[in-house]
C-alpha cells in the first residue's frame, strides 16, 4: 500500500513539475518580449484619451487701431499687447492629435490709435475718433487642432472669433468731446502655430509648461455702427510668442 502511494505521488510530481516549469518559462518570455506584452495590454483608442486644462499668456503684435498712442520714438511697447487665454482639450495619444477650445481676452486697452469714423450731417464732415480716447475691451474664443510630431513638439491650426467693444470719443477741433459712441465689432480669423512642451510626471497627472509661437489675424465682418456712419474695418493681430502651463490627466499611463 505504501509502495502504491509512493508510486502515485512520484508520477504526479514527474508530470506536474515539468508543466509548472513550462508555464513559468512562457510567462517570463512574454514579460521579456515587448511585442507580446504590447499585444496583451493594448487598449482601444477611446480608453487612452487624455484631458488637458491650461492657461496661456503672451505678447502679440498689435494692429494699428489697438496700438497705444505714444510712448516715445524708440519705445517698442505701443506695438505689442498682452493676450490671455484659458483652454480645454482632449488628447488622442494613438492618433498623435489634440483637439480643443479656448477662451481669451485682452486687458482693457485705453489711449489707443482707434479707427477713422465718418460722421455725416456735421460741420466736421470727416473726422478721426480721438487718438487719446479710443478704449477697447476684446474677447476671444476659438477651436484648434494640433498634431504631435514627437512627445514634446507639436504644430496646428485654429479658427478664431473676436468680439471687440470700443468707446469712440470724437474731439473734432477742441478739447471738449463732440460725440461719444459705444461700438461692437465682430471679427473672424485663424492662426497657425507650433510649440514645445516639457512633461513633469506625477502620480495621477502631468504638469506641462510650454512655449508656443503663433502667426495669424482676424478681420471685422460685422458691427453695430449707425447705418449712415462709415468706418475702416478692424483687424486684430494674433501673431506672437506665448508661454503657458497645463495639467494633463486621464487615460492609460
Amino acid at each position: 500500500m505504501k509502495r502504491t502511494v509512493f508510486i502515485v505521488v512520484l508520477l504526479v510530481l514527474s508530470i506536474g513539475i515539468p508543466m509548472l516549469a513550462e508555464s513559468n518559462d512562457l510567462l517570463s518570455t512574454e514579460l521579456e518580449n515587448p511585442v507580446l506584452q504590447k499585444q496583451k495590454v493594448k487598449l482601444p483608442w477611446y480608453k487612452t484619451v487624455k484631458y488637458e486644462i491650461g492657461y496661456t499668456g503672451g505678447i502679440c503684435y498689435a494692429s494699428l487701431p489697438l496700438r497705444a498712442y505714444y510712448y516715445g520714438l524708440f519705445d517698442p511697447r505701443p506695438n505689442f499687447n498682452w493676450f490671455n487665454t484659458f483652454n480645454i482639450s482632449i488628447i488622442l495619444p494613438d492618433k498623435h492629435l489634440g483637439i480643443g477650445f479656448e477662451y481669451g481676452w485682452w486687458p482693457h486697452l485705453t489711449n489707443r490709435e482707434g479707427l477713422t469714423l465718418e460722421v455725416p450731417d456735421s460741420e466736421y464732415a470727416y473726422d478721426n475718433t480721438s487718438k487719446w480716447s479710443s478704449k477697447w475691451a476684446i474677447y476671444y474664443n476659438g477651436i484648434f487642432i494640433k498634431y504631435y510630431k514627437t512627445k514634446s513638439f507639436y504644430y496646428g491650426i485654429s479658427i478664431n472669433h473676436f468680439i471687440a467693444n470700443s468707446e469712440e470719443i470724437l474731439y473734432a477741433y477742441s478739447d471738449s468731446a463732440y460725440i461719444s459712441y459705444y461700438i461692437q465689432r465682430e471679427c473672424m480669423g485663424g492662426d497657425i502655430f507650433c510649440g514645445l512642451e516639457r512633461h513633469i510626471l506625477l502620480k495621477r497627472f502631468e504638469i506641462i509648461p510650454f512655449l508656443k509661437l503663433q502667426i495669424g489675424h482676424a478681420v471685422e465682418y460685422k458691427n453695430n455702427l449707425p447705418l449712415d456712419w462709415e468706418s475702416k474695418k478692424l483687424t486684430i493681430g494674433t501673431s506672437g510668442v506665448f508661454v503657458g502651463i497645463k495639467i494633463r490627466f486621464g487615460g492609460e499611463r
